[in-house]
């Protein structure tokens, strides 16, 4: 196949239209979300919003208090051990004078501080804003639901189920359904044997860990919605997550394949239309025959591969034979075979056949349709292809790019590793939640066309927005110095407003020196811009350095302090130049009252 293509009979497949009655629509990111693509906090902030982050705070504060008994026995009975004589009260009272409760905002800063590690995993550099040794770094009391719920002993998953149900809401709100979606399985790596939504999936790179359902746009790799990230908790039951029925009989988690593929749908696409039919693309394990019928009639086509020693199936609903002619074997050509009593169509290559599709239904074309192989020596052939082939081979690819962006490049549940599982499932969902940001981001700069950033740079913005978060944005207040809030006007620079040379100069040592001042506001450039705007200093900046110190942050009063390093240092003016401030402010004095008394004496 790699030198001859496929051999094709017209008179069995004659030439249709591709996936007739496709949706044309308008798909992508909402106008809304496109209005925030510029800053990649906002767009984080659109996926989990504030309410979230403020919500995991309250939990967070709750399982502390139902703690603390325990900790504090822990604590006193360290003491005693050590010798020290101290009573059970006064380690209450210094724990409770230690403590302080836990905001929203810090949590999200905190995220900020591990992506930090994340980025720079390697390095132990302290001038890296945020990067901490990971001892430094607990979350202990970092909790996501109420234990003492009556929910908390049947769903396995409740310990980040409120997570969950917020994402559900943001993930498809904030994109319009695309006429090609990818449906497959990924995967939140997790070893501990305490994690009781533990899969084994031979064939991903990480093979232990919390099995997700992910529903994505085969063009962007946008994971749609989260009700399609369903957290997979397994076929087997307890009786008692059962009501005492036996788990043979009912099943309380039906996240088997095909059932998985349907009812995902069911969520994710809009009421069926006539004339508007919709794309799934899958692997073997979701696309038995009766599968395929059943989108069909939801106006679905699927298109994907098929797993032959798999149970299902009506006698000769799918013809897929053993062996192949040994003309493929001799010439290396492939064939395209009829289902028997069917309009399914498999491929057969000399092994059994692993796609299938619909010959009518699906509409796929078999003229005109070519692929391109590089063989050795660099040379490079067209040879024909069923379009079946090249779109399963172009589509299938959505999931796993999330999956790549989410796990193999950049990942924060990779990077930390917590006792507790559900901490790490937590950090997942933060990583496709970011890679969401991330895609949205990279479509609305292709929209306007415009440069893209790359992914680390992207996150190296998230992160230090992250670390300036403070309690007034959770407020709904910009912090600066971002885009001006709505309604806000900021006034331009006055025109009197001119760079001039500083004309003091000091003696060190015998030698005369001009003293250096860095910029208050990026001290870490060599050039000056405080009258013109540098955009990348802060993700659509439109304020000079000059606006920034004296109008936003009211001359520095209302500076952000910096998480790191100290900060500036806001002295009065020096010996020398209050000397000469209070001579010039003399001299005009004097010119005041001779304009007085010339006045007086006309």
């Amino acid at each position: 196949m790699r030198t001859d293509g496929w051999n094709l009979d017209p008179d069995t497949f004659p030439e249709d239209t591709e996936y007739p009655d496709l949706y044309k629509g308008k798909y992508g990111p909402t106008e809304e979300v496109m209005e925030k693509a510029d800053s990649p906090l906002d767009l984080l902030f659109f996926f989990m919003p504030r309410s979230l982050w403020s919500k995991i705070a309250k939990e967070s504060n709750r399982y502390y208090d139902q703690h603390l008994n325990e900790r504090i026995d822990r604590m006193y009975r360290k003491q005693r051990e050590k010798g020290k004589e101290v009573t059970r009260e006064e380690v209450m009272d210094k724990e409770a004078k230690q403590h302080k409760p836990i905001k929203g905002h810090e949590t999200v800063r905190v995220i900020g501080l591990l992506m930090a590690r994340m980025l720079y995993p390697h390095s132990a550099d302290s001038r890296i804003i945020g990067l901490l040794h990971p001892s430094a770094l607990s979350l202990l009391n970092l909790h996501f639901s109420h234990n003492a719920d009556a929910n908390a002993e049947t769903d396995r998953a409740w310990k980040v189920r409120p997570v969950v149900e917020a994402m559900q809401k943001t993930f498809l709100a904030v994109y319009d359904v695309p006429p090609v979606l990818t449906f497959g399985e990924a995967v939140i790596s997790s070893r501990s044997r305490h994690n009781v939504t533990r899969q084994y999936l031979k064939d991903k790179l990480h093979k232990w860990g919390t099995k997700l359902f992910m529903t994505c746009c085969a063009d962007t790799a946008y994971c749609l919605r989260y009700a399609s990230l369903e957290v997979y908790c397994g076929t087997d039951q307890y009786a008692s997550e059962l009501g005492g029925q036996s788990p043979t009989k009912v099943s309380a988690d039906p996240n088997s394949g095909p059932a998985a593929v349907l009812r995902n749908l069911q969520e994710v696409l809009p009421p069926p239309q006539k004339g508007a039919f919709h794309t799934v693309v899958t692997d073997r394990f979701y696309t038995p025959v009766q599968l395929a019928l059943q989108l069909l009639s939801r106006n679905v086509y699927a298109v994907g591969t098929v797993q032959p020693n798999r149970r299902g199936g009506e006698g000769g609903r799918c013809y897929m034979p053993t062996r192949g002619p040994a003309r493929i074997r001799q010439d290396g050509s492939g064939e395209v075979l009829p289902a028997a009593d069917s309009n399914d169509v498999v491929g057969s290559d000399g092994r059994p056949p692993s796609r299938f599709g619909r010959k009518q239904s699906a509409g796929v074309v078999w003229y005109g349709s070519v692929c391109k192989r590089r063989l050795r020596g660099g040379k490079r052939v067209v040879v024909p292809c069923p379009s079946m082939m090249r779109n399963y081979q172009r589509w299938m690819g959505g999931v796993a790019i999330h999956d790549q962006l989410r796990r193999q490049r950049y990942s924060l549940h990779m990077a930390m590793v917590f006792r507790k599982y559900y901490k790490t499932i937590f950090l997942g969902l933060v990583d496709m939640a970011i890679v969401n940001a991330y895609t949205v981001y990279r479509e609305t700069q292709k929209r306007n066309g415009r440069p893209s950033a790359g992914h680390a740079e992207f996150l190296r913005v998230l992160q230090a927005q992250m670390l300036e978060l403070s309690a007034a944005d959770f407020a709904d207040q910009m912090l600066s110095p971002g885009p001006p809030a709505p309604g806000e006007r900021v006034r331009a620079v006055p025109s009197e407003h001119k760079l001039t040379v500083f004309p003091h100069w000091q003696h060190v040592s015998g030698v005369r020196k001009r003293p250096q001042h860095q910029c208050k506001v990026d001290g870490n450039k060599r050039v000056y811009f405080c009258d013109r705007v540098r955009p990348k200093h802060y993700p659509g900046n439109t304020l000079t350095c000059h606006q920034i110190w004296h109008i936003k942050w009211n001359n520095g009063k209302d500076r952000p302090r910096p998480l790191v390093g100290r900060d500036i240092q806001m002295r009065g003016l020096g010996k020398k130049r209050r000397h000469t401030s209070e001579s010039e402010g003399e001299g005009e004095s004097c010119k005041d009252g001779e304009d007085d008394d010339q006045a007086a004496g006309e």
